[in-house]
């Protein structure tokens, strides 16, 4: 079976539509699918190695995220499954409107959301063009159904139960796990409170709050620490930020590390924080992993996420943009280990049980199978 993703994104560029595409694509050909990755490249100067299966396509433009791939009907042809991660405004709508060769999964990720004009374009987009697109889809996949239902995908779920499915991400278990506490490797003091923020810091990522959070660490004992993974154009900005507020010497920017360092971060972290501001966030990837190493997590309380952070059981949900209430979360756990441990060890069990990407592959290929039949 030959199955073509098509993403917009692909690390080592930033993104968890990037990521979740290329460890499918990882996973599936380890299963002997014949499967490959198709996304666009960065310009004329985007040097990034591409893996064997993956090919970068310079677009005919590129907005941002958004880019269209020239002559797509040919770079899919012969394909058994087309799988396109959505949103990739620019290629979805020529793949989905041409005549296509091969069924069509989507991995509905999330809805683009933004202020001022782009944000009108991409409430225009969803009126008047993205159900056209849905109509094209042999099988739509979500991470979880209480996205779904808070989404612009809602109309069409309910007109299309059918076709939908649940299919959550998972976390790399080899890769991240509990252990000693790593907090030393990072120069901190013994003993010090410790936060961890884990995300893009570029205009696309915005919406993970990291300034809410700026905002809540100033109102905490002095003696916390906050730990920043991820990088991005906003990186300078949200350091400028720090001295403004003068938490600088205590805020740590990490920059991008690698997987061994990121799970030493979350083994030495006591909490990591998702304070993200809308819903542009739909899952999360990073409470998984800091749940798989059993560090408690506090978020905000979006659809989506609170299937991945169980208020009260796993760790806290609190209301989006809301200072003083992830303040409060922040001092109670910060304050209270046993609770901090229990939290942690229902995260790690929670994880484990029910986010295992060999489960996710096992679906996703049932879906494969499914669709093909469908054909004949």
């Amino acid at each position: 079976m030959r199955v073509v993703h098509l993403a917009c994104v692909a690390p080592p560029q930033i993104g968890g539509i990037g990521s979740v595409a290329l460890r499918e694509v990882t996973l599936l050909r380890a299963r002997g699918v014949q499967a490959e990755l198709i996304v666009p490249s960065f310009g004329s100067g985007d040097t990034t190695p591409s893996r064997s299966f993956m090919t970068r396509v310079p677009p005919y433009f590129r907005i941002g995220h958004a880019a269209a791939l020239p002559h797509i009907g040919r770079l899919v042809e012969g394909a058994d499954v087309i799988h396109l991660h959505y949103p990739f405004y620019g290629t979805a709508e020529p793949l989905l409107w041409g005549t296509l060769s091969a069924p069509v999964v989507m991995t509905f990720h999330m809805d683009a959301v933004a202020s001022g004009l782009k944000g009108l374009a991409f409430a225009l987009h969803r009126r008047l063009i993205q159900p056209s697109l849905f109509s094209s889809v042999a099988k739509m996949l979500v991470s979880s159904f209480d996205y779904a239902r808070h989404s612009s995908l809602q109309p069409w779920f309910t007109a299309n139960p059918s076709r939908v499915r649940e299919i959550p991400f998972g976390v790399d278990l080899d890769s991240f796990s509990p252990g000693p506490d790593a907090r030393h490797r990072f120069q901190l003091p013994i003993g010090a409170p410790t936060l961890l923020f884990v995300g893009g810091l570029d205009q696309a990522h915005a919406f993970k709050g990291l300034t809410d959070l700026f905002q809540a660490f100033c109102r905490l004992d002095s003696a916390a620490h906050l730990l920043i993974v991820g990088d991005g154009d906003l990186k300078f900005t949200y350091e400028e930020r720090t001295r403004v507020l003068g938490i600088a010497s205590r805020v740590h920017f990490l920059g991008r590390v690698d997987d061994e360092t990121l799970r030493d971060a979350y083994r030495g972290s006591d909490v990591l924080v998702l304070p993200s501001t809308n819903t542009a966030e739909a899952f999360s990837l990073v409470a998984l992993e800091a749940g798989a190493c059993g560090t408690p997590v506090i978020a905000s309380d979006l659809p989506g996420v609170r299937t991945v952070v169980r208020h009260g059981e796993t760790g806290l949900l609190v209301p989006p943009k809301d200072h003083a209430a992830l303040v409060s979360a922040l001092e109670r756990l910060l304050s209270d280990r046993d609770l901090r441990q229990t939290l942690g060890r229902a995260a790690h069990d929670f994880v484990t049980k029910n986010f295992s990407w060999d489960k996710h592959v096992d679906e996703l290929i049932e879906v494969y199978q499914e669709v093909c039949a469908l054909r004949f």
